[in-house]
């Protein structure tokens, strides 16, 4: 009884280790192919998750609300890692094309974003934008602009004319969607958007960021039918089989490690996809 109580135990460690065997090998083969599978795909062709991260302010060192201010040592290490592992920064436009099937993108695509227009934008993001020659899109409150502590209409126009950043509508007035009638609503981030054009100089994609991430059914259909593109706050992540231009999601990178952003991103799609 005793030899045969071992053979059971010897064969139920030996189901243990293949089982072990086949999770070890399968999260291998899955980490390796992330890590170096980075093929460009049209939109029918494959579902893919493209993050689009929201920042604020570009700072020395976090002095104020986390979520408002990243470090400049953490964002370059951010950038600079996800491109290690074979990230692809993207813009809005991109993004366009590529849900209408005019372009392909790669399998590890993302877009960076900075929201409200603050000062830090010009004086510590823009040297690292032109440094490590990425894209990246500014969503500006047009009545913020030229006021103490946000961007002047002369520093926005020398970032769009640098080519690498997207200047876009993050409303007139940063007031609470809620408190503004819709037909209002829709009037003022027309005006916003036109005088961005009218200051850099050039057609502008219509694209609208919605303050403090609230928004309603109603203003989102009455932009959507004024063509604009518009951005939540939501921390979920774009799933390209899912993929709605007028409720883009949005997540925030803080000052996260690239292992941290790619963990939360892999549980986030989990979670809501």
């Amino acid at each position: 009884m005793e030899k045969i109580k071992k053979q059971k135990i010897k064969k139920i460690c030996i189901i243990i280790l293949i089982i072990i065997s086949i999770i070890f090998v399968t999260i291998a083969y899955c980490v390796v192919n992330f890590l170096y599978s980075n093929n460009e795909y049209s939109k029918d062709e494959k579902n893919i998750n493209i993050p689009i991260f929201v920042y604020h302010n570009i700072v020395d060192k976090i002095t104020g609300t986390e979520y408002m201010q990243t470090t400049k040592e953490n964002f370059i290490g951010q950038i600079t890692g996800l491109r290690k592992i074979g990230y692809e920064i993207i813009r809005y436009d991109d993004l366009i094309k590529y849900d209408k099937g005019e372009k392909k993108i790669k399998e590890k695509s993302l877009i960076i974003t900075f929201d409200d227009g603050g000062k830090s934008n010009y004086e510590n993001l823009f040297p690292i934008v032109k440094q490590y020659n990425i894209p990246v899109t500014i969503n500006i409150v047009d009545d913020n602009v030229g006021k103490e502590g946000y961007l002047t209409w002369e520093e926005i126009k020398e970032m769009s004319d640098s080519g690498l950043v997207d200047v876009y509508s993050h409303s007139r007035y940063h007031k609470d969607p809620s408190t503004v009638n819709t037909n209002q609503y829709v009037e003022d981030i027309e005006y916003s958007h036109k005088h961005i054009e009218n200051i850099i100089g050039k057609k502008v994609t219509k694209i609208f960021t919605y303050p403090y991430g609230l928004y309603d059914e109603e203003k989102i259909i009455a932009l959507e039918k004024a063509g604009f593109i518009q951005n939540l706050t939501d921390n979920k992540v774009n799933e390209s089989s899912k993929l709605d231009l007028s409720r883009l999601h949005r997540e925030y990178p803080l000052n996260d490690s690239v292992f941290k952003i790619l963990l939360k991103t892999f549980y986030r799609v989990i979670r809501y996809n």
